[in-house]
Parts: structure tokens; sequence; C-alpha cells
């Protein structure tokens, strides 16, 4: 009944890139990318951060800021896309499924890319290795909340395989959501306290 969430041999950091040349790797979220994070945050356009956080939050508050750095171990993941260009990292995407008040093998998850990096396919590989990451715990399904003017994420989400369907809590919102079919199971859950937008989403299209 319950999902897994025990992976003892997490995946490795991924090395992605684009058909335009840029690089980016795809790797955990680090208790000391506080900096990365907030100017990320900062660094998106208003509706970019409102299709993330579904308000018109302009800075993180500190709560929030960290619950984002500090997932549950063995039962969430957090992803974030640093730039690779020899310069200072920077941070152009962050990825994440998190324990909501769904079934215990059901995860919310969320994904945000950088404006100018939007539309050259990180997104796509973000939510693709939510799912791959997802299925590694045994996590049978994730499901996500998208404000209804985001159609390059819904069109998105339907291309890997998510259904769209109405939001019943909220008349701004859709959701998607993909079952993950005969991932392994491990282990057992437990509830987590509320966070912050664990269930929204940002991102135009591939």
């Amino acid at each position: 009944m319950g999902a897994a969430i025990t992976n003892p041999n997490p995946p490795a950091p991924v090395l992605w890139s684009s058909a335009d040349c840029r690089l980016a790797l795809l790797r955990p979220v680090r208790e000391h990318d506080a900096p990365l994070i907030e100017a990320f945050v900062n660094g998106l356009s208003p509706q970019s951060r409102m299709r993330r956080f579904h308000t018109g939050v302009k800075t993180l508050p500190p709560s929030w800021l960290q619950w984002m750095l500090h997932p549950d171990p063995l039962r969430d993941v957090a992803l974030l896309a640093i730039a690779v260009d020899g310069r200072q990292p920077v941070c152009v995407g962050e990825a994440r499924f998190a324990l909501g008040d769904g079934p215990p093998g059901e995860r919310e998850f969320a994904l945000v890319v950088a404006d100018d990096w939007q539309g050259v396919g990180l997104g796509s590989e973000l939510l693709r290795q939510l799912g791959h990451r997802a299925a590694l715990q045994g996590v049978e399904r994730l499901v996500g909340d998208v404000m209804r003017d985001n159609l390059p994420m819904i069109e998105l989400a339907r291309r890997h395989g998510y259904a769209v369907r109405t939001h019943r809590g909220d008349p701004r919102l859709l959701q998607v959501a993909r079952s993950l079919g005969d991932a392994p199971r491990h282990g057992a859950t437990r509830a987590v306290a509320h966070r912050p937008g664990a269930a929204s989403a940002a991102l135009p299209a591939h």
C-alpha cells in the first residue's frame, strides 16, 4: 500500500546539453545553495514566480527558503539545474517532488526554469528526471498543480504522459497527474508539514 521512499544509492548528477549548446548540471539541492536559490527566484519574471508559487511573492520568505534547502532525504527529491559555462555557478532551474496531503504513494511535484532558459528543453529534462527518481523511490504517482494560463506547461505534461483534469480546490488551477506503473516499492511513509508551493509548476514548453 505505501510508496518507496528509501533510496540508499540516489542517482548521480546529470550533465544536460541543449540543441543550442547550453550545458547545465542537474544535481540535488545542497544546504549551502541558499544564495543560488535566492538569486534564481529574484531573477524570475513576475509571471514565472506567480506560476511557481501561485502568489505574487517577490522574494522568498526565510521559512520557504529553508524548506527548499532541506527536503526530506528519504521521501522527497529536490534538484537544481546549474549552468555550466566556466564562470560563477548560476541556478537556471529548480524541480522537486514531496509528500503532500494525498495518498502515501503519491508525490506532489513542482518545477520552474529561468526565463532566458525556457524553450530549450531544460524543463522537459527536469520533468523526466523527477519521474525517473520518483520511480526509483517506488512512488506510485506524481501530481502537480498548474495555473490555467500556463499552456506550455500543460502541453509539456501531456507529452510526458500526464493526464490533465480540473482542480477541485482552486478554480485558477488544473491538476496534472501520471501513474508511474510498476515502480519498485520499499519502506514506509509519513506525513509532512505544509510547505510553500510544493505542487506548482512554471515552465514554457520544450
